[in-house]
Parts: structure tokens; sequence; C-alpha cells
């Protein structure tokens, strides 16, 4: 893993002054060195592409913003803090235009999309061979797709930036309509699946492949298919196909330890054995070496630390919802929700039997990280971003929902993931809507705290109702506190049902890209008509 990270991230500390912009709404002069003198050796080239991955690892990105504060707002997960402590802020869906994690994310993000414009408007001149090139620009082009993908589930509708930003007077762009900008999202990354590797980095999870972009391809087809845009049983069934290449691969298998996928990730080590990680952002924070990039996996989504000094805030607890979806012989609940915590004196400390919500996210724990990892706050924590087992629920679900019902494989693949959990096969005979319920109940149990539920409820079209009606209801379930907090300390969770609105299932437009953006207008959902 050192070499892959070495390779693709460090080179960008070196590269960003050259290649990049630092942001749209800032711009940091390149022209001292021409991007025709600088694209011309592989070397050069190797640090412009890390100069394009890096927006994944960054704090605002995959890091902590992205991947906890706005994706970890949904049933499954809470912000394990007293209610007045989620005013005002994202995860407690008490937030606006000025937000400034929000701002943060989209910027982050919009500069990954520019430095993969300034790769791709450069990589053809330069003097590397051919096949080289090609792998390259389809990576680049990739990830280009993909961080629009982000945005767009993300903020609805958004601007698609197809060339790179060069003059902050020029840069006013309207937002491209949701369904048209999906379409061209697809468009891309399908013309991307023969350009980039299928050999060289099949064990190597930081890198984009082509089983990364057919298994993002079929993420991609399910939005489609669901809401907002309603496209169907057809996108369904692409979902399905491009899924089920994934799996004829044969390059992917469960790991049969579903923890060891997790202490792996928090080990920084490839599993290359099973390869169920398939693509992952990859982090490094012990700052012993003085390289490090800003990780917070593990800190602020992880197992709570009551010493004086924390290493893992315990800030995301699963939900009541969360537990009442395991059965109890289910493997994946105490590696998701963490059965101890780490005491004053740094000891593990068993949670009671009727101390539920009081667990914390165990999937990523500081004490699975390297000994020489010793940072208060920034970790070497990977985050995954596709998981074999996501891919075989997915076939699942586009199986179900283009043939009218349950086929032979959507069994199979809903089996395989049930059966390393060791809860047993599905029922057989199952109509549609009760495979539908099954399906999205072992998306919950497999996938939770992995920054993809919350987009699930959206595209299943029962976001406000699950976060309003469901979660609400559980946080007046005499379990969720069990009498022992006084100081209401897990009261954010009901607040925040409460206030989720339509506007929630997606992000405003930053009030500071509005003023600077003068073609761009606030998406629907917070139009000042819509977020009363």
């Amino acid at each position: 893993m050192k070499n892959i990270f070495k390779r693709i991230i460090l080179p960008f500390a070196a590269a960003a002054a050259l290649v990049s912009c630092s942001g749209l709404l800032d711009t940091t002069p390149y022209d001292f060195v021409a991007p025709e003198t600088f694209y011309t050796t592989e070397k050069n080239c190797t640090m412009a592409l890390a100069g394009v991955y890096n927006a994944m690892n960054t704090q605002e990105f995959y890091g902590n913003y992205y991947s906890c504060m706005l994706s970890n707002t949904d049933d499954l997960s809470y912000y394990q803090r007293a209610a007045a402590n989620t005013a005002s802020k994202v995860f407690g869906n008490d937030h606006g235009p000025s937000d400034g994690n929000i701002l943060d994310a989209w910027t982050a993000i919009y500069s990954g999309i520019n430095n993969a414009n300034m790769f791709i408007e450069n990589i053809d001149g330069a003097e590397i061979p051919d096949a080289l090139k090609v792998r390259m620009k389809g990576e680049a082009r990739f990830l280009r797709a993909y961080y629009h993908f982000i945005l767009v589930q993300g903020w609805y509708d958004v601007p698609l930036r197809k060339e790179s930003f060069k003059d902050v007077n020029l840069s006013s762009l309207e937002a491209t309509p949701h369904k048209d900008a999906i379409d061209w999202i697809i468009s891309e990354m399908e013309e991307c699946v023969s350009m980039v590797d299928d050999s060289e980095f099949d064990k190597s999870p930081s890198y984009v492949k082509k089983n990364t972009v057919m298994g993002i391809l079929a993420r991609v087809y399910l939005w489609r298919a669901g809401f907002p845009i309603n496209g169907g049983s057809e996108d369904y069934a692409k979902a399905a196909e491009w899924a089920r290449k994934v799996k004829d691969s044969g390059k992917h298998q469960l790991n049969p330890d579903y923890e060891a996928i997790f202490k792996n990730l928090c080990g920084d080590k490839y599993d290359e054995v099973y390869n169920e990680s398939i693509w992952e952002a990859e982090f490094k924070g012990s700052r012993d070496d003085g390289i490090w990039t800003m990780g917070r996996i593990g800190n602020t989504l992880g197992n709570l630390d009551s010493r004086a000094v924390p290493t893992s805030s315990g800030f995301y607890a699963g939900s009541l919802i969360l537990w009442d979806l395991y059965d109890a012989k289910d493997i994946r609940r105490d590696v998701t929700m963490a059965p101890y915590s780490i005491n004053k004196n740094g000891v593990q400390t068993a949670w009671k039997a009727a101390q539920i919500i009081q667990r914390t996210c165990g999937k990523f724990r500081r004490e699975w990280e390297p000994e020489t990892s010793t940072n208060k706050n920034w970790t070497p924590e990977n985050f995954p971003i596709l998981r074999y087992s996501d891919v075989l629920l997915m076939i699942a679900e586009g199986e179900n929902e283009s043939k009218g019902g349950p086929t032979s494989l959507a069994y199979e693949c809903l089996n395989l993931v049930r059966g390393r959990a060791q809860v047993g096969d599905a029922a057989p005979g199952m109509d549609q809507e009760a495979f539908r319920q099954a399906v999205r109940d072992e998306r919950g149990r497999e996938l939770a705290f992995e920054a993809l539920r919350k987009y699930d409820l959206i595209r299943w079209g029962i976001y406000v109702s699950t976060i309003r009606d469901n979660l609400g209801a559980a946080t007046k379930d005499k379990r969720w506190t069990n009498g022992t907090d006084p100081a209401n300390k897990f009261g954010g969770a009901a607040v925040f049902a409460q206030r989720t609105a339509d506007k929630h299932q997606f992000l405003p437009i930053p009030e500071r890209e509005l003023g600077v953006n003068t073609l761009l207008k606030q998406n629907k959902y917070w139009s000042s008509a819509s977020s009363e």
C-alpha cells in the first residue's frame, strides 16, 4: 500500500503549485511553468494525475466533511450530542447556504474537477507511450465524471465544468439540469471503461481501474432509475448489467471475516486475497515523516474514547433502527456498532446490554491502526468508496426492479452477502415488494456509516418520511436513553428528525458561490419559495 500511496498521493505536494487551481473561488497562478512545458515526462504526468486524485484525500471530501458531516444524515446513524450542539449545523439538518462545511466540500470537489480538466487538456502533448497516455487520461476523465456525480447527487442542479478554470471574470456558468448532468456523467464513464487499467492495479484499491468504473456506473444508473429522475426499469437493468460485469470478472470475493475488511482499512493494508475493497480513498496521518493527508476517519467517525486527550471523539453512533435491523447472530452488528468504548484510563469497557444507542461507529477504530500512528486528530485510515458486497446488492436490486420480481441471480447475490453475515438465506418465494425491502434492509446492515445510506433513501423516494417518522418514533422508544441521559446527550437525533424537511434531500448551493457565479441560481429545493 505504501508504494501505491507514494506513487499517487505524495507527488501532489510538489505538483500542486505547478498544475492546479486551489478552487473556483480563488486562483493560484501557474503560468510561471507553462502547461505545454510541464506535461512532457511520465514523472510530471504522474504528479499531475496525483493532483486529480488528491481532492478525495482531503478533510473537506472523504477525510471528514463529505463522508461524515454531509452524508451521515440518515436514519441509521446520528450525531451523538445534545440537541443544542446540532443547532445551525449541517449534521443536524439545521443549516443554510452560508454553512462553511458545505462551501468547503463544494470547493474541494470542484478543485478536483479543475485539476482533471487541466490534465485532460494537456496530456495529449506528453512524450509518453500512447497506452500510458490513454490509461492516465481515462483515470482523469472518470474522476472528473465521478466528482460531478458527487455534486449532482448532493446539490441537485450544479454547473458541469468541462474546461479548466482560467479567469474569475469568465467563470460564471449556469447549472446543468439534473437529468442532463447524470446523462453526461454516464456517457463519460462508459467511455472510460476501455481506457483504464484492467490488470496492473487489480489489487490496488487507491487506483481507478476497470471494475471501479463499472461498479460506479451501476451506482449512477441506480440513481437515475430512482428519484428524482425516475428512469425506472430500463435504468435498473443497466445498473444490474454493469454490476454483473464486475462479478463476472472473477476478481473479487467477499472476505469471510467481515471485521478484517475494516482492520485493513484502519491498518493501511490492501487485501490481496479477497480483493473485496474495489475502491477507497487513501490517507496517511502519523506526520512522523513529515508527509500526511488530512483524514479524520477513526477520529470523528470512530469509537468513543473518554480519555483526557482522546484520539477518537465518537461523534457518530448507530441508531435504534440500525440495532433492530440486525439479528442477534449477525456478525456485522458488533463490528458496525462497537460493543465497547475506551474509558478515561484507556481501557476497553463493554457496554451494558441496555446501552444500545450509546454505541458509536465501530468500523473505524484507532486501536486497529499501526502503532506508528500517534497523532491525536489525523489518521491513516482509508475510507471505502466501493466494496464488492455493494456490487452484489446492486445486482440484486437491479434484477428485482427490472424483472418485476427477484430472479435466481438476485437471490444468489443477496444470499452471498447474508451468508457471510451468518444469518442464513433470504426467505424463498418473495414477491417484488418483499424482496425490495429485503435488499434495502441488507444494504443498511452491510453498508452503514459508509456515506451511502442517505443517498439510498433519497433515490428510493423515502428520505423525509424515514427520518421524520421512523427515526422520530425510534427516539421516543424507551430504549433510546434507558433513563441514563440526564444531560440529554443523545437528544440531537430527535431534534434532527423533527427538523428534516423536503429541502434536506439536497444541499443548498453555497451562498459565496452564488455571489461569484452570477449565472448560477439556488437549486429549487432551497429557493426562497421552498425553503421556508
